[in-house]
This record gives structure tokens, C-alpha cells and sequence, in this order.
């Protein structure tokens, strides 16, 4: 018992560190346009997969407080966003990466109850955790700055003098393209590692 909890603190404070770390070196993002795609649902899948649900929540909590402060001049969007309204940039940045923390550890839980593959339950979860960051981020951003980003100089100079409905296609092309590629790095690179760790790991589901 003493080592399994030895185990899932370690495992924690090492995926924390891996998040901030990637965060404030950039290797976790890949700018696309005025949109970034990112890694960072990697460390976030595999410890909701290893570690449950409320860990997992917490590893997307840093990873949401960890977008906020890029806010504060590390993004050129985010400033822009921390302009409009600092409470829905919270929101924004934060309350996704919660979920696609918290989501896949309780998908993770109940699939893992009937897969006798180890494999399937896992891939899913990892797959679930860039989808569900996909679509909350992009929703949200939708759903609380789509007004303001209409009469907005600033957004429109970083969109390329371009309208309202020309982001919304922006929004659905990078949601296609950002989905696919951070869906298929959490299956490859998340499952295996998740698999890997469980070999050498015991006592962690």
C-alpha cells in the first residue's frame, strides 16, 4: 500500500513537472496560424489512465492554469483574449483542460472493467482526453468571445483582416486538423507508455 502511493505521487509530481515544463520551454505547443496545437494532453492522458479520475482533474488543472499564465505576453493570442475578458480567458484555458483530465479517468475505469485486450480501455481514455480538450477549448472560445472577436482590431490584424465567418471556418479546420494529430499522438505515444509503465509498475489500476 506504502509503495503504490509512493509510486502515484511520484508519477504525479514527475507529470506536473513534464507539464510545466513543456509549457514555459514551448516544446508542448505548435502554432497553427493564430491557434496553437498542443501536447500537453499527453502527460494530462496518462495520468488520468494511471492514476483515476481526481488525479487526472488535477494534471488538467495544471495544464489549464499553465495556459492562463502564457496569457501574461508568452501568447500572442492569449494576450489578446486576457484583453477582451481575463474571467472567460480563465474559463477558457482552464475549465477544458479540468475536464479532459477528469472525463477519460472515469472512461478509463469502466472500460477497464471488460477489456481483457489492456488495450482498448486505455487507447480510448488517451484518445478521449485530446478530443474532449479539442472541442471544450474551442467551444468555449466560441461560445464567449465569438461577439467580441467581430468588432475587434486586434483579432482581426492576428486573423489577417478577416471577418466573422471566415474564423468560424478557422475554428472548424483547426479543430479537424488539431483533433487528428493530438488524437493519434495520445494513442501512439500515450498508450504505449501507459502499457510500459504498467509493466514496470505494479499495483496501479
Amino acid at each position: 500500500m506504502k509503495s503504490t502511493r509512493t509510486q502515484k505521487l511520484t508519477i504525479m509530481a514527475l507529470l506536473s513537472a513534464l507539464i510545466m515544463l513543456m509549457t514555459f520551454t514551448g516544446v508542448g505547443y505548435i502554432p497553427i496560424g493564430p491557434l496553437k496545437l498542443t501536447f500537453l494532453v499527453l502527460p494530462v492522458a496518462i495520468g488520468s489512465v494511471l492514476l483515476g479520475p481526481v488525479p487526472g482533474a488535477v494534471l488538467g488543472g495544471i495544464f489549464g492554469l499553465s495556459s492562463f499564465i502564457t496569457c501574461f505576453g508568452l501568447d500572442t493570442f492569449g494576450v489578446v483574449l486576457l484583453g477582451v475578458n481575463p474571467y472567460f480567458t480563465f474559463i477558457t484555458c482552464v475549465v477544458p483542460r479540468i475536464l479532459c483530465g477528469l472525463l477519460p479517468g472515469l472512461i478509463y475505469k469502466w472500460l477497464n472493467r471488460h477489456d481483457k485486450t489492456t488495450i482498448i480501455a486505455p487507447a480510448i481514455s488517451c484518445v478521449s482526453t485530446a478530443i474532449i480538450n479539442t472541442i471544450g477549448f474551442l467551444g468555449l472560445l466560441w461560445l464567449l468571445f465569438a461577439n467580441d472577436f467581430v468588432n475587434n482590431p486586434e483579432v482581426i490584424d492576428i486573423l489577417g483582416g478577416t471577418v466573422i465567418n471566415t474564423f468560424s471556418t478557422l475554428l472548424v479546420l483547426f479543430a479537424g486538423v488539431n483533433a487528428i494529430i493530438e488524437s493519434l499522438t495520445a494513442l501512439i505515444l500515450g498508450t504505449a507508455i501507459i502499457k510500459a509503465l504498467k509493466h514496470f509498475l505494479k499495483g496501479l489500476d
